[in-house]
């Protein structure tokens, strides 16, 4: 055999082997799509949840505005509010007819400031049921309600009249169990 053969023949036998191995095996490829689904696994709940605990910002908004809305009211007028048009001389009340947070985003929200009661009320989203305990110690809380019931965080607050101290408390366990603040 002629060197110029032998040569052909080995680069004949190299190229051959280039085309074998340039694929993928099917246990490298289901070692990939089995990584790939523990990453899913772990990273689809974090995103739910994170979706969640920003829903709940929503929440600790307002009850800080609320707090603060009668921290104000008993600075100025000595006595801590009672009713929700009191609370709405410092801050807006407003709420929805509706939990149901899809029809919250049709409808134009309601306005507490001409309310001479104390109670609850939907958060403007439909996503909350804001409770109001007035008194000495203002307790108010944010339980998640309709559909946003089972996965939503709650959250606390109150207002010390006695000391002048606020406090608003974010839930970290999902439902409708929201302890209330100490202030």
């Amino acid at each position: 055999m002629s060197p110029v053969t032998k040569l052909n023949l080995l680069r004949s036998l190299r190229s051959s082997k280039k085309s074998i191995s340039q694929g993928f095996t099917l246990v490298e490829l289901i070692v990939v799509v089995v990584i790939i689904g523990i990453l899913s696994a772990i990273a689809i709940p974090s995103f739910l949840s994170s979706a969640d605990k920003t829903k709940q910002k929503e929440a600790s908004q307002l009850l800080a505005s609320y707090v603060k809305a009668a921290q104000a009211y008993y600075t100025e007028n000595s006595a801590p509010p009672t009713t929700k048009a009191e609370l709405a001389q410092f801050v807006a009340v407003t709420g929805c007819s509706s939990n149901v947070a899809a029809t919250c985003k049709t409808t134009a929200p309601v306005s507490y400031a001409n309310d001479t009661t104390s109670g609850n009320w939907n958060s403007p989203s439909g996503l909350y049921i804001i409770q109001w305990v007035p008194g000495a110690t203002s307790q108010f809380a944010a339980v998640p309600a309709g559909a946003f019931a089972a996965s939503g965080y709650g959250v606390s607050a109150c207002f010390n009249s006695a000391t002048g101290t606020t406090k608003v408390v974010d839930m970290t366990t999902k439902g409708t169990s929201v302890t209330p603040a100490v202030c």
